[in-house]
């Protein structure tokens, strides 16, 4: 493995970890445990949270309402998804704290 492939490995993965942190702030993993549990179940729900945000809201279902409409449909859907990523942070949250954090 090269010297470039080691530094763009280290800095993908202090990124994703910095980005883990944000998200579930107020828990910051203090063992190997913690990282672990943040890594492996972080990055999963991170994804599926933009995954599931991206596929709702750019759903042709949405395109091809009047924009009123779309607004009147659009924000309960929206609360409901922000609802999801509470439960789902909190989740997270509960599990690195208990594991490490």
């Amino acid at each position: 493995m090269s010297i470039k492939g080691i530094l763009s490995f280290v800095g993908i993965t202090g990124f994703i970890s910095i980005l883990l942190v944000v998200h579930f702030y107020p828990t910051i993993p203090r063992s190997f445990l913690g990282w672990v549990a943040l890594f492996f179940l972080g990055i999963p729900a991170w994804v599926i949270l933009e995954f599931t945000g991206e596929f709702v809201l750019d759903a042709s279902f949405f395109k091809r309402m009047p924009s009123g409409l779309r607004i009147i449909v659009g924000v309960p859907v929206v609360l409901v998804l922000m609802v999801l990523a509470l439960f789902i942070f909190g989740f997270v949250h509960k599990v690195i704290s208990s594991v490490g954090g």
